[in-house]
């Protein structure tokens, strides 16, 4: 049997490549065979940051334990993405917060 690849996203964000049977709809892709890296939850994350990195990696392709040891330096990457909108938060917290550092006296 031949699949067609479509993307999908799913409901916490996460996008998915899904294998369907020819002539299905891709309206039917929640059901398809998944493509995609492998579930991060056991990394503790908050989901916002679970999510980010799992579509980190998943537009670098990397979505199998191959695709993992012959990127190393891509995996390093799509983590800094991921953190990436945190470090704009943290920097707006500070700029909100009223903080005084010492050198500021």
């Amino acid at each position: 049997m031949t699949l067609a690849l479509v993307e999908y996203r799913d409901k916490e964000g996460r996008l998915w490549r899904r294998g369907l049977p020819e002539g299905t709809p891709a309206s039917q892709a929640a059901s398809g065979v998944p493509l995609g890296p492998p579930s991060l939850s056991s990394l503790g994350l908050p989901l916002e940051i679970e999510v980010a990195l799992h579509n980190q990696l998943y537009s670098r392709e990397i979505f199998n334990e191959r695709d993992a040891q012959q990127n190393v330096d891509q995996i390093r990457s799509a983590l800094k993405a991921a953190l990436a909108t945190d470090v704009v938060r943290i920097i707006g917290i500070y700029q909100g917060s009223g903080a005084v550092n010492a050198e500021d006296q």
